[in-house]
This record gives C-alpha cells, structure tokens and sequence, in this order.
C-alpha cells in the first residue's frame, strides 16, 4: 500500500467519524429540544387541568368545605414560583383532592376529566422524551466529545396520576 492510499483512507475514516459525531451531535440536540417542548405542552395542560379544577368552585351544590380544598390545591398547583419539586408534589396533591372530590359532585365535570388525561398524556410523553434524550446522553461518544453542550439534563415529571381513568398512582 502506497503513502496516498493509506492518506486516502485516513482522510474517508475521518471524514466519516465526523458525519457520524455530527449526527449524532444533532440527535442530542433534537433530543433535548422535544424535551423542552413536551415540557411546555405538560406545563400548559397542568395550567389548564388547575383551571378546570378552580371551576368546580362555582358549582351550585358544592360544600364549602369541598370548595375550599379544591380551591387551595388548584392555587397551590398555580403557584408560578414554585421549585420542580414543590411543582410536583403541588400537582400530586391537586390529583388527589380530584380523586376523592370528583366522584362525590352530582354534576358531570366531563372539561375536568378531559384534562385531567391531556396532563396525564402530555406527562408521560414529556417522561418519554426526557428518557431517550438521558439515554443519548450517556452514551460514551456523547459524553467524550461533550455532544450535549451546556444544556441542562432534562428532567421527569413526576406526579400522582388520574385513579378514576384506570391509571396508577406514582406516590
């Protein structure tokens, strides 16, 4: 083998471990982007599963002690400065007081449990999307050539889920 053919063939292997670094570059930062937005679609379904609930107030026939534990759950949940973790046990907490006030209304909050599964969807595509960005993240390559950059490491959400709709409770 001459000097230009072992040149040739140094100059194709680098080419091609920069087109796999590159791409692979690019799924972190595609991973980490689909984080982000799962977590805004979540966020909004959460502000939205919140409002729904502080609704249920209004219902003619509904005790004031009912409407006061919703409503102080609902604005715990809406609270905008909270840490990811008070955020969760906020929203753990407001699916509780659902789970045990939602059975006991006479009328049908039908808006309430179409919510209610939204959040729950929008949660677990949002855990989805954070579990293959982590699992990139891990990788050898990713974490040699420092692919992931300074973006932070997407977290899960973790919350109690909807009892009514057949789901499981995460606390």
């Amino acid at each position: 083998m001459s000097a230009e053919e072992i040149m040739g063939l140094v100059v194709i292997l680098a080419l091609i471990l920069g087109w796999r670094i590159t791409w692979l570059a690019t799924r972190v930062d595609r991973a980490n982007a689909r984080a982000e937005r799962t977590w805004e679609a979540l966020d909004a379904a959460l502000v939205r599963r919140a409002q729904r609930a502080l609704e249920l107030v209004l219902i003619p026939d509904i005790d004031p002690a009912t409407a006061l534990l919703v409503s102080d759950a609902a604005a715990a949940a809406l609270e905008p400065n909270l840490s990811r973790r008070d955020r969760e046990r906020a929203e753990s907490d407001l699916s509780h007081v659902l789970d045990a006030v939602v059975p006991t209304l006479s009328a049908n909050p039908s808006m309430l449990e179409s919510e209610r599964a939204r959040a729950s969807i929008c949660r677990r595509l949002h855990n989805d999307a954070v579990a293959t960005a982590q699992s990139l993240r891990r990788r050898y390559t990713v974490r040699i050539f420092r692919l992931a950059g300074r973006a932070a490491e997407p977290r899960p959400f973790e919350m109690a889920e909807c009892r009514e709709l057949g789901w499981p409770c995460d606390r």
